[in-house]
């Protein structure tokens, strides 16, 4: 009997992709496919599937949220079903937040599709799978540098990633289930990381260094 997986993304092309890789192995199936976090749930909940396959910035509602927050979900609601995250993020803060959200494996999206199936098969045998492309260890900046987004905490690091999709302080504290004033402090401790001292050098920072992807 093949492994069932269900794949959710935002842009088609990576789902096309994706879906690809996925069909060339005799081993795996894919059941469906979901370009938000809602369709993904539904998908997961009609199908059980054995593993999901997930980006993990993905436009959506404020109750399922992308990230942090619909890894903790699906593993939480779904706990048969194994969670391999799809990211551009390089942040190792963030990305050991991902492993205690219960991922059980994520992968670079500009890494080597080869790496997916490498990925499928740490999964397939139930082994949690640690990318070599991902940095394990926090960079710290020399004195008087601003740090990298590294030295994030992962709620920073949330909170920044939804400012920069275009998302009010309001929008992100509801999205997070966080108070309007933590989510601004988050904000402001996580500029003054980054050495910006505005919205605007912000936003261009996070363009700049090509954050999100």
């Amino acid at each position: 009997m093949k492994t069932k997986i269900v794949i959710a993304d935002d842009h088609p092309i990576v789902l096309a992709g994706i879906g690809e890789v996925i069909d060339r192995d005799p081993r795996f199936e894919v059941v469906g496919q979901a370009q938000d976090p809602a369709g993904l749930v539904d998908l997961v909940q009609h199908h059980m599937p054995d593993i999901v396959i997930t980006d993990y910035s993905m436009p959506g509602d404020d109750r399922l949220g992308d990230g942090i927050k619909l890894i903790s979900y699906l593993t939480r609601n779904f706990p048969d079903t194994q969670v391999l995250v799809l990211t551009m993020v390089a942040s190792p803060s963030l990305v050991a937040e991902m492993y205690r959200a219960g991922a059980n494996g994520v992968v670079r999206k500009s890494g080597d599709l080869k790496e997916l199936n490498t990925a499928l098969t740490s999964l397939l045998a139930h082994r949690i799978y640690r990318s070599p492309e991902l940095p394990r260890e926090e960079a710290v900046p020399e004195a008087g540098e601003a740090a990298s987004a590294a030295a994030l905490s992962p709620r920073e690091f949330e909170v920044i990633r939804l400012f920069a999709s275009g998302r009010s302080v309001g929008d992100i504290a509801r999205a997070l289930n966080r108070s309007s004033k933590t989510v601004s402090t988050q904000k402001v401790s996580a500029m003054r990381k980054l050495g910006t001292r505005t919205d605007q050098e912000l936003m261009v920072y996070c363009l700049a260094s090509d954050l999100f992807g």
